[in-house]
């Protein structure tokens, strides 16, 4: 039987490496290409387990992006790249592909309505990568009164609160469950990730943001639950590993990829999230509604994020730093990917003045 093509926009990051992984221990799918930002010797060794691959850098040759994509026309595309370049990677890929894994949070948050019309003008199917998104789009069916995403709380869950305005990076860095890069561990921390992934969940299965809890989850187990009309709750239950979503987006509707491991049920614990501890979540209520803020809201904790790391701010000021760009910011709401790409400028630019880092 002929194998399923495969493509990785991201590959030499968490979400592309897990994905590689799977991808040598399945059946019946062959990566016939991979993307990299400035990671040359990790994707170098990549292309030495994959020979077969093509590679491209999305940081020398992203003009040459298109044209790859057009060469290859994988049926499945991962796309596994982060932030605001990540959207724009997923995007310029649909016409490509017939499926797209989406693991970018930006994509969906920042680009919801101009992905998903793109997506529906060339029949793409969009499958969600994230652990939470693809327990609910197990889950998902008729009735659905209100839905639930579970988060770790971050390193810091159970610090004072009166005592994370003297976190340093290195303590930030400290996931509690998952291996993640930098910048997404330091937005566990503050559950910046959340606020995306609970508007990413807006977009995918059409549900109103007041009709989306999150519950801090410290066990790891639990990625999400749908509450149905009739009083019953459908829990989706796992090991806190990456490769299992990631099988999923491939294989769907089929489980191929075997794990050997099930989850320990002792105790379970699920904890509203604080808005002193978490403020930052919060301040998602105010941008859910417009394209345009929701991307000035994640352009200014890119900015923040990256001050943080590099010293220049606390950990505490991160969220005020996203609050003085969403009030300050200058925008209408966007037609065009274009109009939001200026959007994405205009707010880094605030950030960075803000911060005094860039």
């Amino acid at each position: 039987m002929e194998k399923r093509t495969v493509l990785i926009i991201g590959a030499t990051g968490s979400i592309g490496t897990q994905s590689l992984d799977v991808l040598k221990k399945l059946d019946g799918f062959k990566l016939i290409g991979f993307t990299y930002h400035s990671n040359f010797d990790l994707a170098m060794k990549i292309k030495s387990e994959f020979p077969n691959a093509k590679m491209l850098s999305t940081k020398k040759d992203l003009e040459r992006f298109e044209d790859f994509m057009d060469e290859l026309k994988p049926e499945i595309t991962i796309a596994a790249a982060p932030g605001f370049a990540g959207f724009e990677l997923a995007y310029k890929a649909i016409p490509y592909t017939k499926r797209l894994a989406l693991a970018n949070k930006e994509a969906l948050v920042c680009g919801g309505k101009f992905l998903k019309k793109r997506i529906r003008d060339y029949r793409v199917e969009l499958i969600p990568v994230d652990s939470e998104h693809s327990a609910i789009f197990q889950l998902i069916e008729k009735g659905i009164e209100k839905i639930a995403i579970t988060a770790s709380g971050g390193a810091l869950r159970d610090w004072p609160i009166e005592n994370l305005k003297y976190a340093k990076p290195s303590d930030v860095l400290k996931h509690p469950v998952w291996s993640m890069g930098k910048k997404i561990t330091v937005d566990s921390a503050t559950m910046f990730n959340k606020a995306l992934e609970v508007m990413e969940a807006m977009e995918l299965f059409e549900i109103p943001f007041e009709k989306i809890d999150v519950y801090v989850h410290r066990e790891g187990m639990i990625h999400g639950m749908v509450f149905l009309k009739d009083g019953t709750v459908k829990v989706h239950a796992s090991v806190a590993d990456m490769r299992i979503p990631i099988a999923f987006s491939l294989t769907y509707p089929d489980r191929l990829y075997e794990f050997p491991e099930f989850p320990e049920f002792s105790s379970l614990t699920f904890k509203k999230l604080s808005k002193e501890r978490y403020p930052i979540f919060f301040l998602s209520e105010y941008v859910k509604d417009s394209h345009s803020l929701r991307t000035a809201f994640n352009a200014a904790d890119e900015i923040a994020v990256k001050a943080f790391l590099n010293g220049k701010i606390g950990f505490m000021d991160i969220p005020k730093v996203v609050e003085k760009v969403i009030e300050n910011i200058n925008i209408s709401e966007a037609k065009s990917v274009e109009d939001l790409k200026t959007t994405d400028k205009e707010a880094r630019r605030l950030a960075c003045e803000i911060t005094r880092s860039c």
